[in-house]
């Protein structure tokens, strides 16, 4: 007996070794996450025993049950009779409540993790919304005053440039206060694809000092910005690694350097009859992702209120491509005739 027990104990100290350092690994660390998710939150099984009518009557039934055997265990014939069997009920009944109370809280925690991070980046996200909006309605209102009767109004009072300065720094102070990120580890960049020499370049970036991958590699290659591109839909993967493991993600050297992040990207085009402008607007983190890739909700949520922000990008960009098809494009067009 000493000799099984020894070996038992050898074979449990080698399974909690093996366990242990295999935390050593991301893919397993993160099989394990999306191993207890499964197990204790996301399953049919798990959602039943989270219904708020068994939530509340199993631990009063446990204690209804157990008053009864206090009680009338000695009195009743039906208890005294078949202890054993009453026993077995008993001890299955408190598990289950125990286990239900475990789910529950398991659920909450996940729960309030979600709504709390949503509450309060829809929060941050109506205050950039003001801004942006009172920033355009007060340079409006600024230049109503200069118009003039015979002038070119549209042209006059669209600074459309200016205004996706001012987006593109509300968009990092919301990532700064609501996601304890720090200014070197966001990048928000606008692609452009020059229609006249069919190029893409940065027009827009937050962080002009670093080096950025080239936006041609991108888009020819496995990016968020080229699966964006392709299939004209915003794109958010909160998990830049598992993105590039799919072939959805370029892991640059700045990637490699700082770990994990998240990716946001978001397809901006302006058609004319004889103009196209195709623009992407990306932003990215590094060191930090936006929220855990095994909450679907939560996920959802970020790329909903991004690609909202990226709306009103899209709008300034559409004005800006309007501007330039007007008062560039047709007069290069006509120069180059003549």
């Amino acid at each position: 007996m000493e000799n099984v027990s020894n070996n038992q104990i050898i074979i449990l100290a080698g399974v909690i070794s093996i366990w242990l350092f295999s935390l050593v690994f991301e893919k397993y660390r993160y099989f394990y996450r999306k191993l207890f998710r499964k197990a204790l939150y996301e399953n049919t099984v798990v959602r039943t025993i989270r219904n708020r009518f068994l939530q509340v009557f199993l631990p009063g039934l446990t204690g209804a049950y157990f008053i009864t055997l206090d009680v009338w265990g000695e009195q009743w014939d039906i208890i005294k009779n078949n202890t054993d069997k009453h026993e077995v009920a008993f001890s299955i009944l408190i598990v289950v409540s125990l286990l239900a109370l475990l789910v529950r809280g398991i659920a909450d925690w996940y729960e309030d993790q979600s709504g709390d991070a949503y509450k309060k980046f829809l929060e941050g996200f109506a205050l950039l919304t003001t801004r942006v909006v009172q920033k355009k309605l007060d340079r409006f209102k600024d230049e109503s005053g200069k118009l003039k009767p015979n002038g070119n109004t549209f042209k006059q009072i669209t600074q459309p440039k200016e205004q996706i300065n001012l987006i593109l720094g509300e968009i990092e102070s919301l990532l700064l206060n609501n996601f304890s990120l720090k200014r070197n580890q966001i990048c928000i960049t606008i692609m452009h694809n020059d229609p006249q020499s069919d190029t893409w370049y940065y027009e827009y970036e937050t962080n002009r000092s670093w080096k950025h991958t080239k936006a041609i590699k991108l888009i020819e290659g496995k990016s968020a910005a080229a699966e964006c591109l392709s299939i004209g839909e915003p794109v958010f993967h909160a998990c830049k690694r598992q993105a590039h493991k799919k072939g959805k993600y370029y892991l640059s050297e700045r990637d490699n350097r700082t770990g994990d992040g998240s990716v946001f990207c978001y397809p901006a085009f302006t058609i004319n009859s004889d103009y196209r402008d195709n623009y992407i607007i990306s932003i990215v983190t590094y060191g930090r992702r936006l929220c855990d890739p095994l909450d679907e909700q939560q996920s959802e949520a970020i790329s909903e209120i991004f690609s909202d922000i990226c709306r009103r990008i899209d709008l300034e960009l559409t004005l800006n491509s309007i501007k330039k098809w007007q008062y560039e494009f047709h007069t290069n067009k006509s120069r180059s005739v003549a």
